[in-house]
């Protein structure tokens, strides 16, 4: 049976939808706190480049450009250079604590490898969602630069490929507030192909998000486009 979650309203902005004011508002957001970084926007594709303090302003300012009405597409070109540098051991130490403390990963997840302040995950998880979320909350960690995220998916419940599909699609059939008609979905040895369009950046990364939740998938790419809003 297919996990039901919540549903969620796509947040946009009802800014003009052009580059230019596009641009305006992401710069305007981001030169509020993030000093270092640059911004380009080409038909409703934005580039971010420059440098912040943490991987928790990437993922803020990622939030903001995803709702703004008009954006397309997002390359991220940041780098993070923190503010203090500590030890590899105890980034290491930082990242263990911090895995452990997670509720949905289990405790002693992933081995961790730490060198120049570059993080290397290794070893088995159950799902997607899980190699997902071990990434995530390890980048967080201070003094983290990088994440080499090297988990393997090992699921707990073996499923066919059919399954797998109609598991992924009966989460999305779900989502009413989001536009999900237009994505097909296909499934080899556990990876999960996403395909079709979307009219925005959110209902893409949301579709993604849903595959990577359902059991027995071990991995997700995502080839859905976004669409002329």
């Amino acid at each position: 049976m297919t996990p039901r979650r919540p549903k969620r309203k796509t947040s946009t902005t009802t800014i003009p939808v052009n580059d230019v004011a596009l641009r305006s508002a992401i710069c305007a957001h981001a030169l509020a706190s993030l000093k270092h970084v640059r911004v380009k926007v080409k038909g409703g594709f934005v580039t971010l480049d420059g440098q912040v303090r943490s991987f928790r302003q990437k993922e803020l300012l990622h939030r903001f450009v995803m709702g703004l009405r008009g954006v397309k597409a997002l390359k991220d070109s940041l780098t993070v250079n923190p503010a203090e540098t500590l030890e590899d051991k105890k980034v290491a130490k930082l990242v263990r604590q911090a895995l452990d403390a997670h509720a949905e990963l289990p405790h002693g997840t992933a081995v961790i490898h730490v060198e120049d302040g570059t993080v290397t995950l290794e070893g088995n998880v159950r799902s997607a969602e899980e190699r997902f979320l071990a990434e995530n909350v390890a980048s967080h960690c201070r003094g983290v630069t990088s994440v080499d995220n090297r988990l393997t998916v090992d699921p707990l419940e073996e499923i066919s490929d059919e399954a797998a599909v109609r598991a992924v699609s009966g989460a999305l059939a779900y989502c009413e507030d989001f536009e999900t008609d237009g994505i097909a979905i296909s499934c080899a040895d556990g990876c999960v192909c996403l395909r079709g369009e979307v009219p925005t950046l959110p209902d893409k990364m949301l579709a993604e998000e849903l595959a990577r939740l359902q059991a027995g998938v071990r991995a997700v790419e995502n080839r859905i486009v976004v669409g002329i809003q």
